[in-house]
């Protein structure tokens, strides 16, 4: 089995790529000029250059595989062009690449989001037969993703699947590891206002796409894969403060104090070489009182479930983060017992 994986050597996709080989299979990993591969480094994998915004350079990373797993894309971008030109766009260059070739690959599974659908109400949770209710530029350009990509799966030309996550957490994440950083420091933020979400680690994310290679009832299927159950954010960072070993001194951040700091990113947006973590978007996501998804389909379609309890799953990330050195080093009673 031959699978051509976008965004290796990212976050998700160098979990995926390690689950590919951990199962014998070749993959042929895409990768732009000078991007960062210490996650892969002397991995048993063929690495192409090109982008998927420039479908030219696509064929020769394609010909031969038996399935595409698409995970490069944007989660943050300073304009909704960029968003879609990443994450849309560069969807359908791969699937117009593939079925160039005569032995081309004729699935594609790709990374969606929780965001499509927008919260649920009090109570509820979403299921993938909901309407898209995206909110930000970010989900849109995701569920215009996979509008288009469902007319080559109707035309019979491109089987395709998509892996809604939601939060996704882990070794290797850096977005997570700042709250980590937080905590470690002895401070927790409170909103004031009770959200629940659902998470999902990134090693029980990886086997789900794993999972939905070449697997005929994920063929036109979506699918939210998370946690064994949401939880709001008390909740985490009371996990993350026994993993880390840490007492916390809570920090009141006001609704007025969230918008200031919502204009003020705004305002720097443009000048600066990166994209915020923090925008407008991302806070309107965060006043939102439920993210949480049913699991079920997945479970029934493609056998998933989750590999660890999420507790377990924050102590693992937090042992990772140590043993980086991306959180200081220093022992401290949780993690010892953690580590025994």
């Amino acid at each position: 089995m031959r699978i051509a994986v976008t965004g290796g050597t990212g976050f998700i996709g160098s979990h995926v790529v390690e689950l590919l080989l951990a199962r014998d299979w070749e993959v042929h990993c895409l990768v732009l000029p000078g991007e960062d591969r210490r996650w892969l480094k002397d991995l048993p994998l063929r690495f192409f250059e090109g982008d998927i915004t420039e479908k030219e350079s696509l064929p020769p990373f394609l010909r031969g595989c038996d399935a595409i797993v698409n995970i490069a894309g944007l989660t943050r971008a300073k304009s909704e062009e960029e968003f879609f030109k990443i994450n849309k766009e560069g969807p359908v260059n791969l699937v117009e690449a593939a079925l160039s070739l005569e032995d081309g690959p004729r699935q594609i599974i790709c990374m969606s989001t929780q965001a499509v659908m927008g919260p649920c109400a009090d109570g509820c949770c979403s299921i993938e037969e909901d309407p898209f209710n995206p909110l930000t530029p970010y989900a849109r350009s995701k569920a215009a993703m996979e509008t288009a990509l469902l007319g080559y799966e109707r035309r019979g030309l491109m089987h395709c699947s998509f892996i809604r996550a939601p939060g996704v957490y882990g070794p290797r994440d850096r977005d997570f590891c700042k709250y980590f950083k937080l905590i470690d420091k002895g401070l927790r933020i409170v909103t004031g206002d009770t959200h629940i979400t659902s998470l999902v680690y990134v090693k029980s994310l990886a086997a789900a796409i794993v999972s939905s290679i070449l697997n005929p009832k994920a063929f036109g299927q979506a699918f939210f894969i998370a946690d064994a159950r949401p939880y709001d954010w008390d909740e985490f960072s009371a996990m993350v403060e026994k993993a880390l070993g840490k007492k916390t001194v809570r920090i009141h951040i006001s609704k007025v104090m969230i918008g200031i700091i919502s204009v003020c990113s705004e305002t720097l947006k443009p000048f600066l070489k990166q994209p915020p973590l923090i925008d407008k978007n991302k806070i309107l996501e965060m006043r939102q009182h439920r993210w949480v998804v049913s699991t079920a389909k997945a479970q029934s379609l493609i056998n998933f479930s989750p590999l660890v309890d999420t507790a377990e799953a924050i102590a693992e990330t937090g042992r990772w983060y140590r043993a980086q050195g991306w959180i200081r080093a220093g022992s401290s009673p949780g993690l010892e017992k953690a580590e025994a």
